[in-house]
């Protein structure tokens, strides 16, 4: 199954920003194991909340962006509603977590 998971940059998160749209990013990197764990709940749940935007940012390829979102710990997967962050996880967690948040969208 292809990842419907979409690496974005600087310019591709802004853009997300200024629609206001909804979704759930991922910041982490390639060296980030627990990043790659849980990069495939993340892909399933977008082939299932396909009104959400789901996207990953490399930190390494936009360390300025990371440090502008507060991104200190790897994984930090943040949940936006209208182009604000609503909430926020810090490191792995499952499907079920992640969706539970998500679910209010």
């Amino acid at each position: 199954m292809p990842s419907t998971l979409k690496k974005w940059d600087e310019a591709e998160f802004n853009h997300f920003l200024s629609e206001k749209s909804s979704g759930v990013i991922s910041f982490g990197a390639n060296w980030c194991s627990a990043c790659k764990m849980i990069e495939p709940n993340i892909s399933n749940l977008a082939s299932k909340y396909e009104d959400l935007a789901f996207a990953k940012i490399d930190v390494a390829e936009c360390p300025g962006l990371a440090s502008k979102m507060g991104v200190m710990s790897l994984p930090n997967i943040l949940i936006f509603q209208k182009g604000k962050v609503i909430d926020q996880i810090i490191g792995a967690t499952n499907s079920r977590s992640l969706e539970d948040k998500i679910k209010n969208l």
